[in-house]
């Protein structure tokens, strides 16, 4: 059983035996329509609301693929077999029932997510077609993480994207608390699926930061091609951060090459520059949260400015891992 997902906290509790994973050939400068577009060349996709059904406000389990969903959410969530006593465990967990009259209110429409989700399955589909886009499950997620896979299974915690002024979210800084909204809920699940399909594989048993730095930079392409989103809100900085980073974009650069990080071997350095946090410490602490992401990105648009490259190939070793894209990228 393959299980992935996308961390992004909350206060229910988390569970070990889930495996933590886990922030193009058109033109970049091209500007994208949002995912929030409501254009209807697409079909859209099926929500499972597997969280009303286990709670029993669905129309039950009216098939064998929403009561398979329910079997292996438990098996994940630790609450063993699903069968009437489990749920009634579940349906009694006070973290869970917490948030329903909330998701109730946010999600009690699910039209739009339906849209902009079936957008991003026909554009996977095209950029992707041997790769199996999942089946869509809402749940609230017994989870740290808001969205995670299951062998063909996405389930969507609803209960992460109810809006940064939900009082539950308050305590939590304001890096992590602004990406809880519910436009941030699709560039999640995109970014959930890239990290599934196509993990980073480091080239030896010492990769560099480089390498990381152009993978994280493919999964920013990436993202805005699938959504139809500019560089920003795949990087999910505000308008002060995005304008921080390109006023200081040469300065970052050099102070990255100047410092030595880019060629270290030393994880932590490459955590720094492209983890979630307030601000990257290896920098400085006035410097936004992943500004590596940032100059990926940067890196893989200057790249793309020089040749057409496809997707697959943009998150692939022989791209990231490769001593020449740097050079080839003139960037």
């Amino acid at each position: 059983m393959r299980i992935n997902k996308i961390s992004t906290l909350i206060s229910l509790k988390f569970r070990p035996s889930v495996i933590t994973v886990a922030l193009l050939p058109i033109a970049t400068t091209l500007l994208l329509a949002s995912c929030t577009s409501e254009s209807t060349d697409y079909t859209s996709a099926t929500i499972n609301r597997l969280d009303l059904t286990l709670r029993g406000d669905g129309n039950g389990f009216s098939d064998n693929n929403s009561l398979l969903a329910a079997k292996r959410l438990f098996e994940i969530s630790g609450y063993g077999e699903f069968n009437d006593s489990t749920l009634a465990v579940y349906q009694s967990n006070k973290s869970i029932k917490f948030h329903e009259q909330a998701v109730d209110s946010v999600w009690d429409d699910t039209k739009t997510l339906s849209n902009k989700l079936g957008r991003l399955k026909s554009n996977f589909n095209r950029l992707f077609p041997d790769n199996r886009f999942p089946e869509i499950y809402t749940i609230i997620s017994p989870f740290n993480q808001s969205i995670l896979t299951v062998d063909s299974m996405l389930y969507i915690g609803l209960n992460h994207y109810l809006g940064v002024d939900y009082q539950p979210y308050l305590y939590f800084p304001d890096y992590i608390r602004l990406r809880k909204t519910p436009d941030r809920l699709v560039i999640d699940v995109t970014e959930t699926l890239l990290r599934r399909d196509f993990p980073y594989q480091a080239e030896t048993n010492y990769p560099t930061t480089l390498s990381r730095l152009l993978y994280e930079g493919a999964l920013i392409e990436a993202e805005m091609q699938l959504c139809e989103i500019g560089e920003q809100k795949a990087l999910g900085y505000d308008d002060r951060q995005m304008k921080w980073l390109e006023s200081n974009e040469r300065k970052l650069w050099n102070v990255i090459v100047g410092q030595k990080h880019l060629f270290s071997t030393n994880p932590q350095t490459a955590s720094s520059l492209t983890a979630l946090a307030p601000f990257t410490s290896v920098i400085g602490n006035d410097v936004p949260g992943a500004a590596g992401r940032f100059i990926g990105h940067r890196i893989v648009k200057s790249y793309l400015d020089r040749k057409a490259t496809s997707i697959e190939e943009l998150l692939s070793p022989d791209f990231y891992a490769s001593p020449n894209t740097l050079s080839d990228s003139q960037y």
